[in-house]
Order: structure tokens, then C-alpha cells, then sequence
């Protein structure tokens, strides 16, 4: 069923939703109220979905948007929403993350699945395991596409599982982006922290902030 709801902290960005696809959750919102894009940057969306994140990032009206999506269902309810709220600046392929190469762009938003999931534990549906587990699309292999996509001195906005923390700075490492700031993501309900933000640059100087955490309140 498609359901019609709003952004976020922005109720007048309506955004159409299926419930047969994966859904904006904190994630989402956290990310990308992360967001900090210029008026001439190029901005890619990886694993767009239905178009939140390229929502969030049209607020700050860049030159272009570019969402990348692997589920073509996905990117037409992604495209009904991008047209539904006025947004024309942008471009949305079909393609693997993977293998995807193309002009490099100035930003790069991921919200990546993150859950290493043994096979025989994934349920029978195919794209919301893409969205959620770690399947063919390894970290490794996704922060590859991320440096070979992302222009010298792009930014990357990034979110990722916090106990999975070591193994971004070291795939980050292996492939020239430099962590500046790093956020962590709280909910009052758990004792650690579940998610962090990031913002890296390719080949930037090194000087990293750790900003005060998100603290997300839900009722128990």
C-alpha cells in the first residue's frame, strides 16, 4: 500500500511511501538533518530508495541531484515524489553501487545497509534485504564507490552501525577519505549507542571534531 506522509521536521515536503519498500525511519531523519550542502555542489544520493535523502538535501538547493538506486520500483515512487514537490534539477539511474562510475560529483549522501546477516536469516524479500543487510554490497566494496564517484576535497555524508565503527575509519583509510566529524546517535531506550554520523573528505587534511551526540527520546 502507498501511503502519503510528510519529511521529517518538515511537514510541508509530503513524500509518498510503500509499504512493500523500506521506510524512512530515524536513520533517515538524523542523516539528513546531518546535511550541510552548497548552492553549486553536485550531489549524489547512494541506494536513493524512494527520495528522502534528496529531499532533505534539496532544502539547501544545490545545482544538481542524482539518485542511485538499484530497485527500479523504488525509483519511480522516487521520482513521483522528487516531481511531486517541485524538485527539477535532478537525474535518477538505475544501477548497482557496486560497479556505478560517472562524473564525479562535489557530495555524496549513504545510508547503507549495515547488518552482517548469515543468509538462511534473511527473509524472502529481496530489495528490503538490500536496504538493511549487508548481502553482495560490502562495506569494502561500497566505500570503493564512494571514493572512486566522489570528487578530490567532496564531502561524504555517511551513517553506519557504531559497533562497526573500526572498520569504517580502516575502509575509509584504505581509500583517502578523512573522517572530520563524527556524531553519535543515541536512543533512550538502549544503553549504547546503535548508529554514527560522519562527514569525510577525499584527500582532506586531517582534524577531527566529535560533535555532541543526537539523543533520540521514544516512549518504552
Amino acid at each position: 500500500m502507498i501511503r502519503c506522509c510528510y519529511l521529517p521536521k518538515h511537514e510541508d515536503i509530503k513524500i509518498y511511501q510503500d509499504d512493500e519498500l523500506f521506510k524512512i525511519n530515524t536513520d533517515t531523519e538524523v542523516l539528513g538533518e546531518f546535511l550541510n550542502i552548497y548552492k553549486e555542489d553536485t550531489v549524489l544520493d547512494m541506494g536513493t530508495n524512494t527520495g528522502a535523502l534528496l529531499l532533505y538535501a534539496n532544502l539547501f538547493h544545490p545545482k544538481k541531484l542524482i539518485g542511485l538506486e538499484i530497485n527500479k520500483k523504488a525509483l519511480e515512487l522516487c521520482k513521483k515524489n522528487l516531481d511531486y514537490n517541485n524538485v527539477t534539477n535532478y537525474e535518477l539511474i538505475n544501477d548497482d553501487i557496486i560497479t556505478y562510475t560517472n562524473d564525479l560529483v562535489d557530495v555524496i549522501i549513504c545510508n547503507p545497509p549495515y547488518f552482517k546477516t548469515k543468509l538462511d536469516n534473511l527473509s524472502n524479500d529481496k530489495y528490503k534485504n538490500l536496504a538493511k543487510h549487508e548481502t553482495s554490497l560490502t562495506l569494502e566494496l561500497l566505500v570503493k564507490s564512494i571514493s572512486r564517484n566522489l570528487k578530490d576535497n567532496g564531502t561524504l555524508f555517511f551513517l553506519y552501525l557504531s559497533s562497526r565503527l573500526d572498520e569504517v575509519v580502516l575502509e575509509f583509510k584504505k581509500n583517502n577519505l578523512v573522517i572530520k566529524e563524527l556524531k553519535f546517535v543515541y536512543d533512550t531506550n538502549k544503553e549504547y549507542s546503535n548508529v554514527f554520523l560522519v562527514r569525510a573528505v577525499k584527500n582532506g587534511i586531517q582534524g577531527l571534531v566529535v560533535e555532541k551526540p543526537i539523543i533520540i527520546k521514544r516512549d518504552k
